[in-house]
């Protein structure tokens, strides 16, 4: 008997961890279609069950708060979502790919965490900030890339030590930056790594030259 009235009072009194709960669903799917609408790896379901998580983790550190720290279980929440967020962090063709997602997943547990905690208003204008910057600031993100862009070739070349001298000069000719990383002679090739800065067209006019220049033998960026 005791024990019904147990499960009738916890039913009374799970209207608010139900509301909190769908609040962080519905907040999770907000950001999660933008993810997935992007193809990216931590998509639609993924976001919703971080966010879910961290609101089911902050409720029972609500729950516990009269029996110890809240903060703790608040705490292992971060560092949780810190190893989840390593993991879609890869390196492809010289390029670290994967940090806004890890971003992303960060910013939905912290949505999460403050639905549990009870800061609706707060979770509701922090998603629309995050979408903001999602959606609005990507055209920023594609102007800077176009205006100036680094680049890493690495060009291997007949054996003529003068042949250095001349793609630095080449690439100067396009007014893009050299930064000569490392050089040297391989299997009868000179080969050159070289950082380039500028804007990505002088990039493309570049390679363009690299593709018609009888001395180089071969390339890759």
């Amino acid at each position: 008997m005791d024990i019904l009235t147990e499960i009738i009072k916890e039913l009374q009194s799970i209207e608010e961890p139900l509301i909190k709960l769908g609040l962080s669903i519905c907040l999770g799917a907000l950001i999660g279609a933008e993810r997935e609408y992007k193809s990216k790896v931590a998509g639609f379901r993924t976001i919703i069950l971080i966010t879910l998580g961290s609101t089911l983790f902050t409720l029972v550190s609500v729950a516990l708060m009269g029996e110890g720290d809240p903060t703790r279980i608040a705490s292992t929440v971060v560092t949780g979502i810190g190893f989840l967020g390593a993991g879609v962090i890869y390196r492809e063709t010289g390029t670290i790919r994967g940090i806004t997602t890890a971003a992303v997943i960060w910013a939905a547990a912290a949505i999460g965490m403050m639905v549990g905690f009870g800061l609706f208003a707060i979770s509701i204008i922090s998603v629309i900030f995050i979408l903001i910057i999602l959606l609005s600031f990507s055209w920023l993100q594609r102007y800077i890339d176009r205006t100036n862009r680094e680049k890493i070739y690495r060009i291997h070349m007949t054996n003529n030590v003068e042949n250095i001298q001349t793609i630095k000069q080449l690439i100067k000719s396009f007014k893009l930056s050299p930064k000569v990383i490392n050089q040297g002679k391989r299997k009868g090739l000179i080969y050159l790594v070289i950082e380039v800065e500028g804007p990505v067209k002088f990039h493309n006019n570049f390679m363009k030259t690299l593709y018609a220049s009888e001395m180089v033998e071969s390339f890759e960026v």
